[in-house]
């Protein structure tokens, strides 16, 4: 039988996982964005060029680095589902983490962890 304070975790982690695709979905808009600020403000062409390659550079990385966590969060609902021991430890991971994004992550990690520490959680998921 799932426990009922599973959704607690689950339906954390699902809102979790749409705000990283939305997050992922504005990357681009937030490249041209930061190319014209640091356009407005650099004294000359070589200083634009290197502001226009460091930005792309860092949104790659942090594409990648968001579609990756995006991966880890989908998998430890899954093994969470399954009732798979690692997959609640990921999600007190996954909380803690939350927990720094002010004020929607840290609802959501508050409401993580006090679901993933139930007593019936960690029995069901103790598989």
């Amino acid at each position: 039988m799932v426990p009922q304070k599973l959704s607690w975790v689950t339906t954390s982690l699902i809102i979790t996982m749409v705000l990283g695709v939305l997050g992922l979905l504005l990357l681009p808009f937030l490249g041209g964005f930061l190319n014209m600020v640091l356009g407005a403000s650099s004294e000359n062409a070589q200083e634009l060029q290197i502001a226009r390659l460091f930005t792309g550079a860092s949104l790659w990385v942090s594409g990648l680095v968001g579609i990756a966590w995006l991966v880890f969060e989908f998998f430890t609902f899954k093994a969470l589902q399954a009732g798979k021991s690692w997959g609640r430890i990921a999600a007190i991971v996954i909380g803690i983490i939350s927990l720094l994004n002010f004020p929607i992550g840290t609802i959501l990690g508050i409401f993580m962890l006090i679901g993933a520490f139930d007593p019936d959680v960690q029995r069901y998921a103790s598989r």
